[in-house]
């Protein structure tokens, strides 16, 4: 009758399992900082909707203009409204990281390139409006992107 021998101690590595726990909750902190800088994208994109939506209701809703079809009206509202929708567009890619990290990131760096690439094209002049909070928020996506790849990569 043969016993079975216990593994010896030098093939048990104690260590190991800590060792993975560690790595797995590195790559969960990369992952929720991925989402962060899609919910900070979202986050600046409302603030910057506040000037707009503030001058539209102070001169259409409020009346400080006395011809409504001002065409600056018009141009207010809708500066106002597609700020609010590229806002809502990070907010919706934000819920989607949580199931792909990886491609919401993506099309999210992806649609902030095209649409800086649309302003730059269309309206030279104001491109270099507020250029600093873009340039924050594009490092953020690009980070968000590299923590999406990694840990798509690791999976």
């Amino acid at each position: 009758m043969s016993t079975a021998r216990p593994p010896s101690s030098a093939s048990i590595d104690p260590y190991r399992i800590l060792r993975e726990a560690q790595v797995r909750s590195a790559q969960e902190q990369q992952l929720f900082s991925g989402r962060d800088w899609l919910r900070v994208t979202a986050f600046v994109q409302f603030l910057t909707a506040l000037y707009p939506i503030y001058l539209w209701v102070s001169f259409d809703l409020l009346d400080y203009r006395t011809a409504s079809s001002d065409p600056m009206i018009s141009i207010l509202r809708a500066a106002a409204l597609v700020t609010l929708g590229i806002g809502l567009l990070f907010l919706l890619l934000a819920w989607w990281a949580k199931y792909a990290p990886f491609r919401a990131s993506v099309v999210g760096l992806l649609f902030f390139i095209a649409f800086n690439v649309f302003i730059a094209v269309a309206r030279p002049q104001h491109f270099m409006d507020g250029i600093a909070s873009r340039v924050l928020v594009l490092l953020g996506l690009i980070m968000a992107v590299r923590t999406g790849f990694h840990r798509h990569r690791s999976e």
